[in-house]
């Protein structure tokens, strides 16, 4: 029995179960974006007045999608390009080549040592800053905390620079990567968040058990084809690998 191929075997089966665990975890974002009700934001404040008469403020919370403007009054600043947003993600990465040596037997028992250098990424730091803004439709306003959402951000900044430190045996620094992304504070968005007044205002906000909780450009069909296709993408990935993983099984007995 080949033990290579049990390992090989034993690694494409665990990237079986990695793609499995995506392809699941995509079916539940489109699970939540169908549970979601499509409403407005006139709609929302609407039917938040009419609950808060009947029941008292603090009552009312409901799942939903909707479109609207994003307004910002006092956005932040991207540090590095200095644009103004209400969310920006700086990541800073270390690039350098690292050796590998690798010993291999030939079949009359002869040892060859093979040297490479082999390009990695190292992450330094990132840092993420979000700020409340509302979301406006027609002459009416909500409130939106971006708080752990899944944002859309745009690439604004990316920049190579010389690397600091010297070289040492095992290691070659390349440079240290900035980048930048941004949610810029205007234009149309697509919303799917849990609306409460739980805080004394009504507001979109995270949801408070499991749930989906996105801002993104586009709208809800742009949205859920491309949940559709990476469903799709991870549920191949997953057969494929599974098929790899049975050969390589049988092929080693």
């Amino acid at each position: 029995m080949d033990t290579s191929l049990l390992v090989i075997t034993a690694l494409l089966g665990a990237a079986a179960v990695a793609t499995g665990l995506a392809r699941r975890h995509q079916a539940r974002k489109l699970a939540h974006l169908l549970d979601a009700r499509s409403t407005s934001v006139a709609e929302l404040l609407d039917l938040q007045a009419t609950v808060v008469e009947q029941m008292g403020a603090g009552s009312f919370s409901e799942r939903v999608k909707l479109s609207g403007e994003i307004v910002c009054a006092q956005p932040l600043t991207a540090p590095w390009s200095g644009e103004p947003c209400v969310a920006h993600s700086n990541t800073t990465t270390s690039l350098m080549e690292v050796r590998e040596e690798r010993t291999s037997t030939d079949s009359e028992g002869r040892t060859r040592k093979e040297v490479s250098w082999e390009r990695r990424e190292e992450t330094l730091e990132t840092l993420e800053r979000r700020c409340s803004f509302e979301l406006r439709h027609g002459s009416q306003t909500l409130t939106l905390d971006p708080t752990a959402a899944e944002l859309d951000l745009d690439k604004v900044f990316s920049e190579v620079e010389p690397p600091h430190g010297a070289a040492t045996f095992n290691t070659r620094p390349l440079g240290i990567r900035r980048e930048e992304s941004i949610l810029r504070p205007n234009g149309m968005v697509f919303v799917v968040a849990e609306c409460n007044d739980s805080t004394g205002k009504l507001q979109l906000q995270a949801p408070a058990n499991a749930g989906l909780f996105v801002v993104r450009r586009g709208n809800e069909d742009d949205f859920s084809r491309a949940i559709r296709r990476w469903r799709r993408v991870w549920m191949v990935s997953t057969w494929v690998l599974i098929s790899l993983a049975i050969a390589l099984l049988l092929a080693s007995l």
